[in-house]
């Protein structure tokens, strides 16, 4: 018991001198790196792809051909500048084929606008879309 109680100071003193030299090998953490410079814009080739003009405002659910009336439900992500009274939207088929053209009212009841024809044979079902500028 003598033997150790005769070692226990010599080794808490080489326990002490081990984390005094560990704590001070230790290092602070290196600072994140730095997140590389944007690329500049490449300039669009002649193939690039470019997102079309034409905004979808929403679909023809009635017609009045004899007045020359349509009217359009709107979508729900319909471009507010879209619905400015006199704009002309274009009407067109599932299949993108153009089937007229009509021009927006002042008639608005809900999600509802009524529109005059202006050109073409729109028909029910027949996607609206805004040519945006």
């Amino acid at each position: 018991m003598r033997r150790i109680l005769r070692s226990t100071p010599a080794l808490l003193l080489l326990l002490t001198g081990l984390l005094l030299a560990g704590c001070a090998r230790s290092t602070a953490p290196a600072p994140p790196a730095a997140p590389p410079p944007p690329a500049a814009p490449a300039l669009l080739g002649a193939d690039a792809l470019v997102p079309s003009p034409r905004l979808i405002v929403g679909r023809i659910v009635a017609l009045d051909p004899a007045r020359r009336f349509a009217f359009v439900e709107l979508g729900a992500d319909a471009p507010t500048p879209a619905l400015a009274e006199g704009s002309e939207w274009i009407t067109r088929t599932l299949e993108l084929r153009e089937t007229g053209r009509i021009r927006v009212s002042r008639q608005v009841r809900g999600r509802t606008v009524g529109t005059t024809i202006v050109a073409g044979q729109p028909a029910p079902n027949d996607e609206v879309v805004w040519l945006a500028p």
